[in-house]
């Protein structure tokens, strides 16, 4: 399919916000409007001295809290109270 757009001029709908590429025929409708390529493609301007955002939580971990949720992740054993409830009544 062969793109008619003509470069560096975009198309918003005003209701839906779909962006198209610059078109004669879209330019009459009155529910589109005429924006920058900076609107319509915000994040290939990105200012140079733009920093990331901070996160809220902190996401190190200790190595002593490592170790403990590795320990709670262990499966335990059942104890011999429970296995022989759970096997009566099997012939072997």
């Amino acid at each position: 399919m062969v793109s008619l757009a003509v470069p560096g001029r975009w198309l918003r709908h005003k209701k839906d916000g779909t962006i198209y590429g610059y078109s004669e025929h879209l330019v009459n409708n009155p529910a589109v409007e005429e924006i920058s390529e900076e609107e319509a493609f915000p994040e290939r301007h990105i200012p140079e001295g733009q920093e990331g955002r901070k996160s809220g939580l902190a996401l190190s971990t200790s190595d002593e809290a490592a170790t403990e949720a590795e320990t709670k992740a262990k499966p335990k054993k059942p104890k011999k109270a429970v296995a022989a409830d759970a096997s009566r009544g099997l012939k072997t």
